[in-house]
């Protein structure tokens, strides 16, 4: 393990930090690393007076207007009936929750707290997913101690039980060919994104059903994405004359960073493994062969578009941008990935480095990319007997491992 960094100590910072052992900005309350993760920022108290409090009163109407705008709902206490917590669910929402489907840059705050809740009202499958969302978040903030483990337990069974519901509106309003509303169904589409993301670190680790795995849902939740995006685009060019679109940097456009040595030599080595794959069909049946190059051609385009993900999305306002990049990979990488194609999962793995970063600014990517990977990685590919994927699969441990070991000495 590398020597902990030396870092000078924060004697103003807040207490949330301090308990994680992370750095804090000092902005608060709250700071940048609690807001972020829709967290409780507590400063520490000092005895000088009226100063003594970690809250202070604000002076002036504009400081009162800002503190009702910045209201930040707890859920400590989940409600007694189901009616009292659709209510707390929708003010978490548009007190809060909503942030969490803004897209920086677009200017699209309006949107998801003022018009998506009054398209809820006629779309069962945004309602249901707002409800699913603020749920998921309710849990993040509640910390898994004793106390408080049964709401936490319980916030995490009603998200579930919301998106499933939400999922299965949806599909069917498709089946029907019903949703009319082209920003219903484009909302929900990046809507799905964030759901599955949420899902998978949520998920009941004692629940003695057979759960879907992180793939699994990846992949399902893709497949929606993509009937919603065909909802959203049946009229021409809707997407790009949306007001809010044409605020967005196209990803083509977004400034290229250089690519980290150690992502640049996995991908470099996963892109010589596909290629060796076309030598080794050269002597099997016709089929076979026409199947595996088009996984190549797939396994190809979806890894020059990663490693485009990681030199482009970099920072807080870009990052979310590496969330497109299944969708951009195309459907002959997801057949690739349904057919339990080996190169094809590692892959997917790289792109799980890529959501974990994501994860330092969201509260509903934390953790993303670490389950991918482990699941990955203790999959059929552990039992591989190649060794080009198993050195592969080690260097992208190791790379997880550094990340984790930086983000601790923080």
């Amino acid at each position: 393990m590398p020597p902990r960094r030396s870092h000078q100590k924060s004697h103003t910072g807040c207490l949330t930090c301090k308990r994680r052992h992370v750095k804090c900005d000092e902005t608060g309350p709250p700071c940048r690393r609690c807001e972020t993760r829709s967290i409780i920022c507590e400063y520490p108290k000092f005895n000088s007076g009226p100063q003594s409090l970690s809250v202070h009163a604000p002076q002036e109407a504009g400081q009162v207007m800002e503190t009702a705008l910045n209201y930040n709902p707890i859920c400590t206490s989940f409600p007694t009936n189901r009616h009292h917590l659709d209510l707390q669910l929708m003010n978490r929402w548009t007190a809060s929750t909503y942030k969490s489907c803004c897209t920086p840059g677009s200017g699209d705050e309006a949107l998801w707290q003022l018009i998506v809740p009054a398209l809820a009202f006629q779309y069962d499958f945004l309602l249901h997913g707002m409800l699913a969302l603020s749920a998921f978040e309710c849990a993040s903030v509640l910390k898994k101690n004793e106390q408080e483990n049964s709401s936490y337990e319980k916030y995490i069974n009603s998200a579930i039980e919301y998106q499933v519901l939400a999922l299965a509106s949806f599909r069917a309003q498709i089946a029907s060919d019903q949703c009319e509303d082209q920003k219903a169904a484009l909302c929900f589409s990046l809507m799905l994104m964030v759901l599955a993301f949420a899902s998978v670190r949520f998920r009941r680790q004692t629940s003695t059903d057979h759960e879907e795995s992180v793939l699994q849902t990846t992949i399902v939740h893709y497949e929606l994405v993509r009937g919603a995006v065909q909802v959203a685009t049946d009229k021409e060019d809707l997407i790009s004359q949306n007001e809010y679109v044409q605020k967005l940097v196209p990803f083509k456009d977004l400034p290229l960073t250089p690519l980290d040595p150690s992502i640049a030599e996995i991908i470099i080595a996963i892109g010589e493994m596909n290629d060796k794959r076309i030598v080794e069909t050269a002597q099997q049946m016709q089929e076979e062969r026409i199947r595996q190059i088009a996984f190549w051609e797939a396994c190809k385009k979806a890894l020059s578009l990663l490693q485009e993900c990681f030199q482009k999305c970099v920072g807080p306002v870009y990052r979310g941008y590496a969330l497109g990049w299944l969708n951009m990979a195309g459907e002959g990488y997801i057949d690739a990935l349904h057919a339990n194609d080996h190169i094809s999962r590692v892959i997917l793995m790289v792109w799980g480095i890529l959501v974990e970063r994501l994860g330092e600014d969201v509260w509903w990517a934390q953790e993303y990319g670490t389950s991918l990977i482990k699941e990955l990685s203790n999959g059929e590919l552990h039992n591989t007997n190649d060794q080009s994927i198993r050195s592969i699969i080690r260097k992208i441990l190791e790379f997880m491992e550094r990340m984790a070991c930086d983000r601790e000495h923080q």
